[in-house]
């Protein structure tokens, strides 16, 4: 008898994939599966299907796990499935199932359980068993680490994490546990003991209550280099056995959308590692030291070194706690704390101000920090004059002389001239003053009302949504401030204007990231 086998998408999202017999066919992201998720390998599993005695070997090849109806596969680890079976390429996502045509004789419909074989290779089964099959909740019944988008974001699950709806959120440095040293930072990955006492009776009452404890820390010191990976996974191991209860770890080790304040811990917490169940933010909470308490906020303490961690739960709409308020059952009402030097919610948008395009050729010098939306402005201009003002950047063209040159044969050719760059002084500006009246042309100032954490937090802005621009460090934003002189039009402008930064937005995903808290200060 002819069989044919094949993957078939339970969504049917795309046409099933056909696993000719004895031929090892790669699954994972690409068009064909119409997968993007990065989490997912190109070369996710390996299926090999034997048509004759109805059984398929797969393999998990991708460093994210692979799953089969609730089993968490090992990696490299083949394993012997039939009919019907249940391929998860991404653990819990992408599922897809086993057929063949014609099914197997002695095949038995739904109802049975299904005999899951490992070759002699595989030391031991790593599975998942429903608790609940109501809520479908699942316990984990091994340690698991896992890394995300090539290690920006690893997760460490312990045995015995539940799924629910209730989450208990920590930091971990300074909230769970403070060095011996006495140092503000350890000094190696075993400079650690507990914060308080009550850690682990605090945290076990709220497994008790039916909370998932969860800890989401930034650890930059990992991605800089500064700490091994290795090294830290074993502090952590660690920690949850010192503290002897279930818990899942989100380490966030560089700058991307992980890192709090933004929320990527958090909604991969919610949308990927938490069995579908959905969270109710009213019951959950999340507890830091992060939350901008200035020096002496209690007598001979210092200040918090951010507000990273008030931030995110503002961010999220989440109850917040420090680790005194939590712990140790201390009032923060009358504590002082610092605010964030720009709100981003309070950003409106505004109208294009028309006085910026005149109908006499010009020189028009845009003066504002990196990322105060000079580009965008020059941009806008161009657009609204129909062109008859063209953009020098220094940031394209190199250096103001190539600057200048450019700017010479523009007018020369009847064109206006929009200058964009910082020109945070007197002497930058004279060089465009001085050409203007070279050239016979009048010379306008235009300067950006946006302040030093505004373009901060543009800038961030923009690396987080990797906008082909070049990240600026705190260096040049301090730079800036340090040599910035208020233009005035003694100078030799004809007019100094001042605009507001004005956003504009693709979608409206992109506006609800802009209006989050993206700076840790």
């Amino acid at each position: 008898m002819s069989r044919s086998c094949f993957l078939r998408c339970l969504l049917d999202s795309h046409a099933p994939i056909n696993l000719p017999h004895n031929v090892e066919v790669l699954v994972g992201r690409s068009k064909l599966t119409k997968i993007k998720d990065q989490s997912c390998s190109r070369q996710q599993i390996s299926l090999k299907a034997n048509c004759d005695n109805c059984v398929v070997e797969v393999k998990q090849i991708g460093v994210n796990p692979s799953g089969l109806d609730g089993f968490l596969l090992k990696q490299n680890c083949v394993y012997k499935v039939g009919h019907e079976s249940r391929i998860e390429i991404l653990l819990n996502n992408y599922v897809h199932v086993i057929e063949f045509e014609p099914p197997p004789k002695d095949f038995t419909p739904k109802g049975n359980k299904r005999k899951i074989e490992y070759d002699e290779n595989s030391r031991k089964k790593r599975r998942c068993s429903n608790l609940d099959d109501n809520l479908n909740v699942k316990e984990t019944m091994e340690d698991l680490w896992e890394s995300i988008d090539l290690g920006e974001l690893y997760i460490y699950t312990s045995k015995g994490v539940k799924s629910s709806s209730k989450i208990a959120a920590f930091d971990m440095d300074g909230t769970l546990i403070k060095t011996k040293s006495g140092k503000v930072h350890p000094v190696d990955t075993n400079d650690w003991q507990l914060a308080y006492p009550v850690v682990p009776t605090k945290l076990k009452e709220h497994i008790d209550k039916g909370y998932k404890v969860v800890i989401l820390s930034n650890q930059a010191p990992i991605g800089k280099g500064r700490v091994k990976i290795e090294d830290f996974k074993k502090k952590i191991e660690n920690l949850v056995i010192k503290i002897n209860i279930p818990i899942q770890v989100y380490i966030a080790t560089g700058r991307s959308y992980y890192r709090k304040p933004t929320p990527g811990m958090w909604e991969t917490l919610i949308e990927q590692k938490n069995d579908k169940i959905p969270v109710d933010m009213n019951s959950s909470f999340y507890c830091g030291d992060a939350a901008g308490r200035v020096a002496n906020w209690a007598p001979g303490k210092k200040k918090d070194h951010s507000m990273a961690d008030k931030l995110m739960a503002e961010n999220l709409g989440l109850k917040f706690y420090t680790p005194e308020e939590f712990f140790l059952g201390h009032s923060m009402s009358n504590v002082p704390m610092t605010k964030p030097d720009f709100i981003p919610t309070d950003v409106v948008k505004e109208p294009f101000n028309e006085d910026l395009i005149s109908k006499e050729k010009e020189i028009l010098v845009l003066v504002g920090y990196p990322g105060s939306g000079k580009s965008f402005l020059a941009k806008q201009i161009e657009k609204k004059s129909s062109s008859h003002y063209v953009t020098v950047c220094r940031d394209v063209l190199g250096s103001w002389q190539k600057c200048a040159a450019e700017a010479t044969r523009l007018l020369q050719h009847g064109k206006s001239v929009v200058v964009d760059s910082t020109n945070p002084d007197v002497e930058s500006r004279a060089r465009w003053t001085s050409l203007a009246k070279q050239m016979n042309v009048d010379c306008r100032c235009v300067k950006m009302a946006t302040t030093k954490a505004h373009a901060q937090h543009n800038n961030k802005f923009r690396e987080l949504m990797k906008i082909n621009h070049l990240p600026v460090n705190d260096i040049v934003f301090n730079t800036y401030k340090n040599k910035y002189q208020e233009p005035l039009t003694k100078e030799g402008f004809k007019e100094v204007l001042e605009v507001k930064f004005n956003p504009i937005f693709e979608d409206e995903q992109s506006e609800k990231l802009y209006r989050m808290h993206l700076l840790e200060k």
